[in-house]
């Protein structure tokens, strides 16, 4: 289902289609340019070594425009120190001329990676804490500390799937639906979110969260969806070892490996290799028209000031138009392209 191993699906699947999307690819080079630029800002802080820098949002997923935030978090693997907090600060201080994180304190702040790994669930799993933790294995890039990132990543990883033993003893690669029921639950949280937002700030820049809503977080749903389903046994194969725990621990890898994957890059990779061609370039057009208008300043401005009360305008009905092309698409690949991809989505993604 995924190809690991191609570095840019998206330019693979453009070749095979005879197309051109030159608003993501423009956000894809701009992307690797600006990560490179924090990398070496926050390179200047010399955070300590149990820690990462991790950026998330559009520039974790390469696709960077003209006004896209720099969602960060200063994350500590490990035991604390007083030098953390000052070390944080000096952080943001070398990012303090880029548009910071907004006001829900989700990121920009300092956070431990124990809750990240062990409260999965329960009344200590806060909306944050799950956000943070989905988002590291959905859309998320190491500014610094690369081997604490993996680490982390890797961890999460481990409980959702070694720590979450199957029923089943059945020698073979799953589906691990302790993370899919989790991205499941991220989706969902999201929806949730935008109604809160919309209520508490009294519909301020509702349009342009309503259009992210259905493009960008919805693209983050789908990767973390066909993540889970490219375990299955018929589309990851058979497994090296005879060995339970060994099978886990390579689910654990792929699984990792599936994760670093830009979300994108991997519903491009999926869409090349299950979906017939009119329907990944009806998929990938939408999009472009997406990073398009994340890029025109006059049009997001527009969005993000238009008032509840004339949902009708023009400019919202024709992005919401080009979301429902998105929406209708994915629902088309995820239920009637593939045999196997629809008896997943129906098996695991609806009941």
């Amino acid at each position: 289902m995924i190809d690991v191993s191609d570095p840019d699906p998206i330019q693979t699947l453009a070749n095979a289609l005879g197309e051109d999307w030159p608003a993501i690819q423009d956000a894809k080079f701009a992307g690797f340019i600006q990560i490179d630029k924090l990398s070496r800002l926050v390179a200047k802080t010399k955070p300590p070594t149990n820690t990462s820098v991790v950026a998330f949002g559009s520039i974790a997923r390469k696709e960077w425009t003209s006004k896209s935030d720099v969602d960060w978090t200063f994350i500590v693997d490990g035991p604390s120190g007083v030098d953390h907090f000052p070390a944080m600060e000096d952080v943001r201080k070398v990012l303090k001329d880029f548009k910071g994180p907004g006001p829900t304190e989700t990121f920009g702040t300092l956070t431990s990676s124990h809750p990240l790994v062990h409260e999965i669930g329960g009344n200590n799993d806060t909306n944050q804490n799950m956000t943070r933790r989905l988002l590291l294995l959905l859309e998320s890039e190491p500014l610094s500390g690369k081997t604490t990132h993996s680490r982390l990543c890797r961890a999460i990883l481990e409980r959702y799937i070694v720590c979450d033993s199957p029923v089943s003893n059945a020698l073979e690669y799953r589906i691990p639906r302790f993370l899919l029921n989790d991205v499941v639950r991220l989706w969902r949280t999201f929806a949730v979110d935008y109604a809160t937002k919309k209520w508490e700030r009294s519909n301020e820049g509702w349009a342009l969260r309503n259009i992210k809503l259905r493009m960008s977080r919805k693209l983050l749903f789908a990767k973390g969806m066909l993540l889970c389903f490219a375990c299955e046994k018929t589309f990851a194969g058979s497994p090296s070892t005879s060995s339970l725990d060994e099978i886990n621990l390579e689910l654990l890898s792929y699984c990792y490996e599936l994760s670093r994957v830009p979300p994108l890059a991997f519903l491009a990779s999926a869409l090349h290799n299950l979906a017939p061609k009119p329907l990944a370039s009806r998929i990938l057009r939408s999009y472009d028209q997406f990073i398009e208008l994340l890029n025109n300043e006059d049009r997001r401005n527009h969005l993000e000031g238009l008032s509840f009360d004339n949902s009708e305008d023009d400019v919202f009905q024709h992005e919401r138009n080009n979301s429902r092309e998105f929406r209708d698409g994915l629902l088309e690949f995820f239920f009637d392209s593939d045999q196997r991809l629809a008896h997943l989505t129906r098996r695991y993604g609806v009941f």
